[in-house]
């Protein structure tokens, strides 16, 4: 079996402090990996990672291209392209103190992550997000949230449900600019997101599943 899709929660994170630097497929290692930054200085976080594995044996792993981020950006995406085959699941990597604020398709053949770099001394060196995705012949359902809207400083959920009699291959979401995810995982039937609105005004979160017949 070959990981599909993947993700992670994160357990006694009352205010969003725990922020996602990287949830991507490791093919080769037959896994999936997640990395994490706790931003607090007195509570203790605890991160789970999951993995939905498959017997599928189209899946190929497309990594998209780095996009270089300078030091307070956030406005800059990766996007991994599939070609002639479909996206199963997805997730993406990014530098030190760099957190994703976007895990998500981009069409039915593209994967999409954007980052915000949160150095923002404008002598710290470029960091990078770059997108990974997970390509199958088989087409899946997709699903998206309704949106949700998250005040400033404010934590907040989406998730969304597979059609019924469908489980979920893969995930993700989307937040505004500055909104920086903290949970992206997977329910028996759908796919739940996390996160924090870092910006001075409100913004929004939708959470994204991609299904498949059990």
């Amino acid at each position: 079996m070959k990981p599909m899709g993947g993700g992670a929660t994160v357990e006694d994170d009352p205010v969003g402090a725990v922020l996602l630097r990287e949830t991507a497929p490791e093919a080769d290692r037959n896994r999936w990996r997640v990395r994490a930054y706790n931003s607090s200085t007195t509570q203790v976080s605890t991160l789970h990672p999951r993995v939905i594995c498959s017997t599928d044996t189209t899946l190929a792993y497309v990594s998209g291209l780095d996009a270089p981020l300078r030091p307070g950006e956030s406005n800059r995406s990766s996007t991994a392209l599939c070609g002639s085959q479909f996206v199963v699941g997805g997730g993406f990597q990014a530098g030190d103190s760099t957190f994703v604020g976007q895990t998500d398709l981009a069409g039915i053949r593209a994967w999409s992550a954007r980052a915000n770099y949160r150095n923002f001394d404008p002598n710290a060196p470029l960091s990078f997000v770059r997108a990974l995705a997970v390509c199958s012949d088989v087409q899946p359902a997709v699903n998206s949230s309704d949106t949700v809207n998250l005040a400033a400083g404010a934590v907040g959920t989406a998730h969304v449900e597979c059609p019924q009699g469908k489980v979920p291959t893969g995930g993700g979401g989307t937040g505004g600019l500055d909104v920086l995810l903290n949970t992206s995982n997977m329910t028996e039937t759908g796919w739940t997101v996390q996160a924090i609105n870092t910006a001075p005004g409100p913004r929004t979160l939708v959470a994204t599943v991609l299904c498949t017949a059990p």
